[in-house]
């Protein structure tokens, strides 16, 4: 998608925000202008502000307009210039402890912040020196979950926690609003752990879940000098919890998970191999 039209009139592309919202207040906006006259240009711009840009536009030439963040939230794009198959995806993330008990399904990062999109369907550009405005109204097209799992014992001997939850998408089509057919894994970590109440507490953001089961797996890292010792790992299926769409908090109410004391100290070392805790991200190509 090419720069800058020099022939043409001058047209306000409008981002309008409401109440609720997380305005990304940088310059973190892109728009797409495609022509919907296959003998027009399109028109691409990045680094817009939060609320929008002037742009030129060709008159008496209809477009249509997306507007969407895409700084900081661990979203990336493909397809930019085609407006049927843009497609918004989830960075792949690998972690060998998961994927060596749970090999077959691919696992993707969590995204770190909210992604908005909006589109003008059509604007038809008028041949005037009269102001001309393109409004987009764009809208969240991530999901947050929160989960908790209760009944830990041994709160006070854990590490670190984390996870990942299966049957969930890697990517959203931006024109029509479907997710990707393949189910992916959400990796996600800083979990919170409250000794007190022997709980593990967090949040997960992704475009959605497929209609598929959900397997929710915590992994626990402890200190430990023994042997191939160090990691609790367990799952559980909440594919009934999460699957109508509107509950998206997962309830673990009596984990039984126990945490040994192993005597492991930071100082000592842990005999967990920390390369297996350690995720890894995939570029894009």
């Amino acid at each position: 998608m090419g720069g800058g039209i020099l022939p043409g009139v001058n047209v306000s592309v409008g981002i309008n925000w409401t109440a609720g919202q997380t305005i990304p207040y940088t310059n973190g906006m892109r728009i797409n202008i495609f022509s919907l006259d296959p003998a027009a240009p399109d028109y691409g711009k990045d680094d817009v502000p939060w609320n929008g840009a002037s742009v030129r536009l060709l008159p008496e030439v209809s477009y249509k307009t997306y507007a969407y963040n895409y700084i900081g939230n661990n979203v990336q794009f493909r397809n930019e210039s085609d407006p049927v198959l843009i497609e918004a995806t989830s960075s792949p993330l690998t972690r060998r402890t998961y994927s060596r008990a749970f090999p077959d399904e691919p696992t993707i990062g969590g995204i770190t912040g909210d992604m908005y999109f909006g589109v003008n369907p059509s604007y038809t550009v008028l041949r005037t020196m009269d102001d001309q405005h393109i409004d987009v109204y764009p809208e969240s097209i991530i999901y947050t979950y929160t989960y908790e799992i209760r009944g830990i014992t041994g709160a006070q001997f854990i590490h670190a926690a984390r996870g990942g939850i299966s049957g969930f998408s890697a990517s959203h089509f931006l024109a029509t609003g479907q997710l990707s057919d393949t189910p992916s894994t959400v990796l996600f970590d800083n979990a919170s752990v409250n000794v007190a109440n022997g709980t593990i507490t967090g949040s997960f953001s992704t475009f959605g879940r497929l209609d598929t089961a959900n397997g929710f797996t915590v992994e626990i890292l402890f200190p430990s000098n023994t042997p191939g010792s160090g990691i609790v790992q367990e799952t559980w299926d909440v594919t009934v919890q999460i699957n109508n769409g509107t509950n998206f908090h997962i309830l673990i109410d009596d984990s039984g998970i126990v945490i040994p004391d192993e005597g492991g100290t930071a100082a000592g070392g842990w005999e967990v191999d920390l390369n297996d805790w350690n995720d890894t991200t995939v570029p894009l190509n």
